[in-house]
């Protein structure tokens, strides 16, 4: 017997231990980065079993005006890729006119109760069938609907094949009779005509964006008559004790399928000798039964974009149809373990690509349920020929023709829509950068740099857009952050936010994700990072404008929300203290400070707060030179306290600012940190005590090797604790003079004058 095992691709390939499916393809030699487009362009959650139970409900409210119209004898049985979840989704053509392109039709069966049949002619206790599924004469996967003893000879449905003495039934006549009924039954103003097997309704007048404002959307329809039959037929039996290795299907899923039975649809084999009167057994209840109990979202993700391939690289070639693939597809399903398709999906279509290409290639494509039809065997040579070059230029490059299909559209997943009006292409580029790159990156820093920032661009688009982009950063987290970065979601969505490209996209950004909050509580920390950006964005006006009395105004209401939601005792209480020593309401700063230094005593913490370009606007001078040198300035959130409490102290000229120099200085020794050190060195500064300044700066500098930053500081401090004699004083303004240049030199990103500048004598 013919299976798919002769012609598969070996499942040594496929490597169990990690669930990665290797490949020798420069391009696959990074599957994660394929993966990772393929995520973003078809979303794993639109493909999940919730979606599609919504979109079944849809196709059954489709065909409402149908069914009102039809016989109490006809059911209509929903079928196909929409009804599965396998269809390509709805999008918008970039035309002049654009106008909604459907791309995949609705499918249904118009099944004849009064002609159910059975797959034998006796039944155990005696009983005889009046209708009766013949098999034999028939190629495999075909058959003949024999009445037993038929009511009616002259019936003009019935056929008499003389060389068997039986009445079968005319599956042409029938196709004729159900154009007749659909044109007669029906008054919705669509158009039906006999498309091969199926009756097709179509609206004739396109569905533009304008008439969608105004009209109902409309899918174009199939039907399909269809026999009912209450059990499988002999031949089909081996597909219930078929080896399933990787246990993809249940015994009770099996059991179910089987108990639906099958249906046979008039459609011929191509080489029928008696086409008239031939029928095709049809498995669309299984198949339908498997997408909802057993196919995944992560399977359905991969056969879909397989699909969306053979839809723009095979438009002209029609003679592989998606059927084909369907097939391959479930053999695939049954083939591979189930965590490859969530490991690896990039993989998994490759695999489905080189399974179906190898059987091409043998001229023999199993069908899924009775592997001895063939499903291309009426094929010739040049149509397969066709087919094969076809699948070999997608299998060398399965990117570029996705790329050519999202250039012309943008597909419609409701609200979700990645964008109205930027392409795909556009919006991925990194990732395509990188995969035509020779360099092998590094994963993880691929998901932190080239990933985190393509998410920005869908967050910079969707927001431009006056839409949320929360489930695609959720998507990412889940699949690609929790796997190779220890980051928590929520330091996640802050790291993606401090790298958009303005404060008032990050304030969007940070206040779409807040819609959240209710499902992720740990969301509440973003409020003071909301804070942040209003205090940053109140800096880009004039000091007198509204503009920046309504942003501090903001700022200050968000920052007492966090304090009364979160306690004192949070990093958002040091960006509160730095906007009050801002507006010099000193004696609010110091007592808020305060009150934390006393809550960090009582309970340490390992508390940090970090300033990014986004916010180093709220800064002072000292700080927005760290942050401008680092690209980060990161320091315990106790470090910043001293710092700010003694800004506080200094401008109030309070008395015990000894005291909090040593509690500082404490502090740092235990912490360690560059950060911390330079914080307490510019508190040497502010103070006039350089000895204190000068070994802050040298234990930053020592911590931090690399920082030139920390040398000038360090050297500034030496420069200004000289013998202050005349001479002497002439050579530190010199120094000072020499080292306030570096600065400016530093501030400037010019680095190698800098460096010059420093060393030179």
């Amino acid at each position: 017997m013919f299976t798919l095992e002769n012609v598969r691709i070996n499942i040594n390939q496929f490597c169990t231990s990690n669930c990665k499916i290797i490949h020798d393809d420069k391009l696959f030699s990074s599957s994660t980065r394929v993966s990772y487009l393929i995520h973003i362009l078809l979303p794993r959650r639109h493909f999940g079993h919730d979606r599609l139970q919504i979109e079944k409900q849809k196709i059954l409210q489709e065909f409402s005006n149908v069914k009102e119209g039809l016989s109490d004898k006809l059911h209509i049985l929903p079928v196909g890729s929409k009804t599965e979840g396998y269809g390509i989704p709805d999008a918008v053509r970039l035309t002049d006119q654009p106008y909604i392109e459907y791309m995949s039709d609705i499918d249904a069966m118009l099944v004849r109760e009064e002609f159910s049949a059975s797959a034998n002619e006796f039944e155990k206790d005696g009983t005889r069938n009046q209708v009766v599924i013949e098999t034999s004469h028939s190629h495999p996967g075909y058959g003949r609907v024999w009445f037993s003893s038929p009511t009616d000879i002259n019936s003009k449905m019935l056929y008499h094949d003389a060389e068997t003495d039986r009445y079968y039934l005319n599956s042409s006549l029938i196709m004729q009779e159900q154009v007749k009924m659909m044109e007669t039954s029906t008054a919705d103003g669509l158009k039906y005509s006999l498309q091969g097997p199926a009756v097709s309704s179509d609206d004739p007048v396109p569905m533009t964006l304008e008439k969608g404002k105004t009209s109902k959307l409309f899918h174009s329809q199939d039907y399909v008559f269809a026999i009912p039959c209450n059990s499988w037929p002999e031949c089909t039996m081996p597909w219930t004790r078929r080896k399933r290795p990787n246990g993809w299907l249940a015994a009770d899923i099996v059991d179910s399928i089987v108990s639906t039975g099958i249906h046979m649809v008039p459609v011929a084999h191509r080489l029928s000798c008696n086409p008239d009167i031939e029928w095709r057994l049809s498995f669309a209840k299984a198949e339908q039964i498997l997408a909802e109990q057993a196919v995944t979202s992560s399977q359905r993700q991969c056969y879909v974009y397989l699909k969306i391939l053979r839809k723009h690289t095979m438009q002209e070639n029609t003679k592989l149809s998606s059927y084909f693939l369907k097939n391959v597809f479930l053999y695939c399903c049954d083939e591979l373990p189930v965590r490859a398709w969530v490991d690896d999906p990039a993989g998994c279509v490759l695999y489905m690509l080189d399974v179906l290409l190898e059987c091409v290639k043998k001229r023999n494509l199993p069908s899924y349920f009775l592997p001895e039809n063939n499903l291309i065997d009426y094929l010739g040579e040049l149509e397969l020929q066709s087919i094969t070059s076809a699948l070999q230029t997608i299998r060398s490059d399965p990117i570029e023709p996705i790329l050519e299909f999202t250039d012309l559209r943008i597909f419609c997943y409701a609200q979700e829509c990645l964008s109205y009006s930027t392409t795909f292409r556009s919006i991925v580029q990194l990732v395509l950068d990188e995969i035509a790159s020779v360099e092998d990156v590094d994963i993880g820093r691929t998901v932190l740099g080239c990933f985190t920032d393509i998410q920005c661009n869908i967050a910079s688009v969707m927001l431009g857009e006056k839409r949320t982009s929360f489930s695609y950063h959720l998507d990412f987290y889940q699949l690609f952050v929790q796997k190779y970065i220890q980051m928590s979601f929520v330091d996640f969505v802050n790291y993606m936010g401090i790298r958009l490209e303005s404060p008032f996209i990050t304030l969007m950004f940070y206040e779409k994700c807040l819609a959240e909050v209710q499902n992720f509580p740990e969301l509440e920390y973003l409020r003071g990072n909301m804070a942040c950006m209003c205090f940053a964005l109140a800096q880009s006006h004039d000091d007198k404008s509204k503009e920046r009395k309504m942003r501090l105004y903001q700022a200050e209401k968000l920052y007492n929300e966090v304090l009364q939601n979160n306690g004192i005792h949070f990093a958002s209480t040091i960006d509160f203290a730095n906007f009050l020593c801002d507006s010099e309401r000193w004696e609010e700063a110091i007592s808020l400070l305060e009150k934390f230094i006393e809550a960090e005593r009582k309970r340490p913490s390992s508390m940090q707060n970090g300033y990014y370009p986004a916010e180093s606007t709220t800064l002072n001078v000292q700080l927005q030179r760290e942050v401008k040198y680092t690209g980060c300035f990161l320091a315990s959130s106790l470090s910043f306290a001293y710092y700010f409490i003694i800004k506080a102290t200094i401008a109030t000229q309070l008395k015990n600012l000894p005291d909090i120099l040593e509690k500082f200085e404490k502090h740092c020794h235990s912490v360690n940190s560059y950060g911390d050190y330079e914080l307490l060195g510019y508190c040497g500064l502010d103070t006039e005590n350089n000895v204190l300044a000068e070994l802050a700066f040298s234990k930053a500098a020592n911590l931090n090797q690399n920082n030139l930053l920390a040398q000038v500081n360090l050297n500034l401090c030496r420069a200004n604790d000289q013998p202050a004699k005349r001479q002497h004083r002439i050579v530190n303004w010199k120094t000072v003079f020499k080292y306030g240049l570096c600065i400016s030199y530093l501030l400037e990103d010019n680095v190698f004058k800098a460096t010059n500048l420093l060393f030179e004598r």
